[in-house]
């Protein structure tokens, strides 16, 4: 039968802001340890996939946040398989405080990749059904996939995103953003995306819970988290490509954002601030 992985962290000094909580980055970067030690616990890792010709690709996250831990903080991540659905093999991840309180869960969405044709292939041809674990998700409501319309001008070709979104910073993929599949980690994508949003729009003052509004603590922190982020990864970026940051009011409270190359539209996501 299979059971969640629980990954303990303490929280450094190096995955918080500025005076602040742990970034949205290194939230990624946990979610990413313990999704892949399972899987190769599991027997589905990277490495099993290569040797058949397969790979992993992230798809589709949707993250929600309470509440991010400051630095010194321990913390647990929990993952586990949530079965499959069309091209997607669904994987949950929650993060939880030292008293078991949930400050963040998310689902992701996999797809696996023949790496010749490099064309998706149907999960359950590799998946065995009894990988699934039979538990709630981290929250009902979680529900991957950006809504494509404001962004279809990246996908149109127009690049200069026309008079809608506007330009945040550019960069360029260097060698520490590679990760072993060849192109840019996941979880740079994450930091672009977030950081692409005016920092001042995040405000100011004491981290509050979502959930319950109080004050997550004593300490007057930047409030720099999203309280939900959606990503789709519609392109992978490879190393030396250009890339521009975009982002666009959508509402209160509500940005979109997007990252794009020389070849389109790389990623789109929405925030809650």
């Amino acid at each position: 039968m299979t059971e969640p992985l629980e990954m303990d962290y303490v929280v450094r000094g190096f995955d918080c802001g500025y005076g602040g909580p742990l970034r949205p980055f290194a939230l990624a970067n946990y979610f990413q340890e313990a999704a892949g030690a399972h899987a190769a616990m599991l027997g589905i890792g990277m490495e099993h996939l290569w040797r058949k010709g397969l790979t992993w690709m992230l798809a589709r996250i949707d993250i929600r946040i309470t509440r991010l831990p400051e630095h010194g903080a321990k913390v647990c991540v929990r993952t586990w398989p949530a079965g499959t659905r069309r091209l997607f093999a669904l994987r949950c991840l929650e993060l939880e405080d030292a008293q078991g309180k949930r400050l963040a869960g998310a689902l992701y969405e996999y797809i696996i990749v023949d790496m010749q044709t490099r064309r998706p292939v149907r999960p359950e041809r590799h998946l065995s059904p009894d990988l699934k674990v039979d538990r709630p998700w981290p929250y009902e409501d979680l529900a991957p996939g950006v809504e494509e319309g404001p962004f279809l001008e990246f996908e149109r070709g127009n690049l200069s995103a026309g008079q809608e979104f506007r330009l945040a910073f550019e960069i360029e993929a260097r060698g520490r953003h590679i990760d072993h599949n060849g192109h840019v980690n996941n979880a740079h994508f994450v930091n672009w995306l977030c950081d692409a949003v005016p920092g001042a729009e995040y405000g100011t003052g004491p981290q509050k819970d979502s959930e319950t509004g109080s004050e997550a603590g004593s300490s007057h922190v930047p409030a720099i988290a999203p309280k939900r982020l959606k990503i789709d990864f519609v392109h992978e970026i490879r190393r030396g490509e250009k890339i521009r940051a975009w982002y666009l009011p959508a509402g209160e409270g509500i940005w979109l954002s997007a990252l794009s190359t020389e070849g389109g539209l790389a990623a789109r996501a929405r925030l809650s601030i």
